[in-house]
């Protein structure tokens, strides 16, 4: 899947899809590239998950040593905002949660591709016309 160069900031809604084989084998490629990418929102999304805090903080750390962070900025939150107003002109503006508008934006700043399973990121992508890619096909798994 990946392009030499290219990063791909792996998505919450592809990475929870780990258990099945092929999302496996994309993000175990994707890692071993150097090319698997994370920012403030998917980590802490990813923290989430997490039952206690050892294993919030474990997450946290191997999130740190595998991925390669991409920082938020205050214009990449500026750039969440003016999209989420382009979304709501088109009356789309439900259409992608709060998350989702930040790691779009930090994609689209990085000139990473969002690697999804998830159909809010076509709705910004509609606006934004940023490179985004499905893990799997839409509706092939759980």
């Amino acid at each position: 899947m990946s392009r030499p160069g290219q990063l791909y900031l792996v998505d919450t809604s592809a990475s929870a899809r780990i258990a099945d084989p092929h999302v496996r084998q994309v993000i175990a490629g994707l890692v071993a590239d150097r090319a698997a990418a994370t920012c403030a929102t998917v980590d802490l999304e990813a923290g989430y998950s997490g039952r206690d805090a050892n294993q919030v903080r474990t997450i946290a750390r191997q999130r740190n040593e595998l991925y390669v962070v991409l920082a938020l900025s205050e214009g990449i939150a500026e750039r969440a905002r003016d999209v989420q107003v382009r979304m709501a002109a088109r009356g789309h503006h439900r259409a992608a949660g709060v998350f989702d508008l930040l790691t779009a934006a930090v994609a689209e700043h990085y000139g990473a591709v969002v690697l999804h399973y998830d159909a809010d990121f076509e709705h910004i992508a509609a606006v934004t016309g940023q490179a985004h890619a499905w893990i799997a096909p839409r509706g092939s798994l759980n």
